[in-house]
């Protein structure tokens, strides 16, 4: 037995001797005077700049060593605050946060052995900050580039590489982004979850060698993490109502969330609020996607739930682990009864599409007559030996992406977002694109640059599933 499952048997049979302090701090988390939860083990970094309009942050990039498992030292790559010389490095990075209309500043540093940069996945920014090789220059070993923006949307996104980008993110560099604005629903709570499953062995070493099935079908791991944390238990009170904001920064793992006995309110998805929010027993998220759910956590006090996924058949007979727990919720003393919702979420206006709405088609292809070295492409071409597609501010497209391959391949789109042509009401900048199977997506193009567009299971990515859109203006 695994030294993490001899840790989940552990603190069930503790349970009940854990119940009563629980219990007491959960009746003082009810109040309806208590401002809302957040999720404890998330850093935050520090915003040096007095002036409320900007947020200006430091943050590096290093070696650390870090228990991914308790009491076993694994030896990783993580971001910090480098605001502050006794700051320590986690897994997730510290925590961006910012609102609606802030200038953001990250000053960033780079003390890993090798050259990488920070890509702000999701969120509109200049192309100089969007962090991949075709719009800056990597930042060697020792070296810093400075990030700057101004936030034009609300909701959560996340921070990574994009330099050698399946290696570095298994490492440890990832980090959430959360910018405040729009609609604010009232909860007890409002968690960020950071969803990532790693290699480990016995010893909690971090394995950062990639075997033919991880080229094949991107690697998963043997430990999954929740806010780096494996199965980490929350308090709550009985009855109350949750906001709980997820991101998946697997480099291969779907994650179909579950709660048993209870639904999930879905209100926002990648780029924010959507219009219409909804009800479902489950929440499939596959790489890169963020979601933003209610939940109404029923039960009595000293039950406790359990957050699971469970499994998705994503292709090439991916075998059925089981559910895995993610998180324990034990309910304590009920609070007071949550509010009535709002009424409006989301106010997304329809990209304007008709018949004569100019149309790409995207074909995703695997390659694995050479079961060891896999290639990926999009319309027959594997990145970087590809033709750039054009196009001017703007201008509005639908894009048809047809998945020609055996297995789901979620497609990620920089620096701008879309719309689901069957689901309009939100935006998306990642969606998943099951096997053998078209999406269609309506695309108003940002501005102007060089921009890439992916699979987000990042070994895929890497071995040739990406492309890059150049925005101009006409001349």
């Amino acid at each position: 037995m695994s030294p993490s499952l001899d840790n989940l048997a552990w603190r069930r049979m503790m349970e009940p001797m854990r119940r009563a302090p629980l219990l007491l701090f959960l009746a003082a988390c009810g109040s309806s005077d208590a401002p809302p939860l957040r999720t404890p083990d998330l850093q935050v970094l520090t915003d040096t700049n007095p002036d409320p309009d900007i947020v200006e942050v430091e943050l590096v990039a290093a070696p650390a060593t870090l228990e991914l498992l308790d009491d076993k030292p694994a030896e990783v790559w993580a971001f910090r605050d480098g605001s502050a010389a006794d700051a320590i490095a986690s897994i997730p990075g510290p925590m961006l946060e910012a609102k609606l209309g802030d200038q953001v500043i990250v000053h960033f540093r780079n003390e890993l052995p090798e050259e990488t940069t920070i890509h702000w996945h999701g969120l509109r920014v200049p192309n100089a900050a969007d962090g991949t090789p075709a719009s800056q220059m990597p930042v060697a070993p020792g070296g810093v580039y400075d990030y700057e923006m101004e936030i034009v949307d609300a909701g959560l996104f996340w921070y990574h590489p994009h330099v050698n980008g399946d290696v570095q993110v298994e490492r440890g560099l990832y980090a959430p982004v959360l910018i405040h604005g729009g609609v604010e629903p009232d909860v007890t709570a409002d968690r960020v979850f950071v969803l990532d499953d790693v290699k480990l062995s016995s010893s909690g070493a971090l394995s950062t060698q990639t075997d033919v099935l991880d080229l094949m079908l991107g690697r998963q791991g043997n430990v999954v993490l929740v806010n780096g944390k494996q199965a980490p238990e929350l308090v709550a009170a009985a009855g109350s109502r949750e906001r709980w904001r997820f991101v998946n920064a697997a480099n291969g793992r779907y994650f179909n969330l579950e709660l048993p006995g209870h639904t999930f309110r879905v209100i926002g998805w990648d780029g924010g609020l959507i219009n219409a929010p909804y009800e479902t027993e489950r929440v499939l998220i596959a790489p890169g996607e963020r979601y933003d759910v209610l939940v109404e956590l029923g039960g009595e006090p000293g039950d406790v739930l359990a957050l699971h996924t469970v499994h998705y058949d994503r292709g090439h007979d991916i075998p059925d682990p089981g559910p895995i727990e993610l998180l324990a919720i034990t309910l304590g003393a009920p609070g007071e009864p949550p509010g009535a919702l709002p009424t409006t979420w989301g106010e997304v206006a329809p990209i304007a599409t008709d018949a004569s709405t100019p149309r790409r088609m995207f074909l995703l292809q695997e390659d694995d007559t050479d079961p060891t070295n896999p290639v990926f492409t999009i319309n027959g071409e594997a990145f970087p030996d590809i033709t750039p597609l054009t196009g001017a501010p703007g201008d509005v497209e639908i894009w048809e992406i047809h998945n020609m391959s055996e297995m789901d391949h979620p497609f990620h789109l920089h620096g701008m977002s879309f719309q689901l042509l069957d689901e309009p009401g939100g935006w998306k900048d990642t969606v998943n694109v099951p096997r053998m199977s078209p999406i269609a997506v309506a695309v108003e193009l940002g501005g102007p640059g060089r921009w890439m567009y992916h699979c987000h299971i990042l070994e895929h990515a890497e071995r040739g599933m990406m492309g890059e859109l150049e925005v101009a203006e006409a001349p």
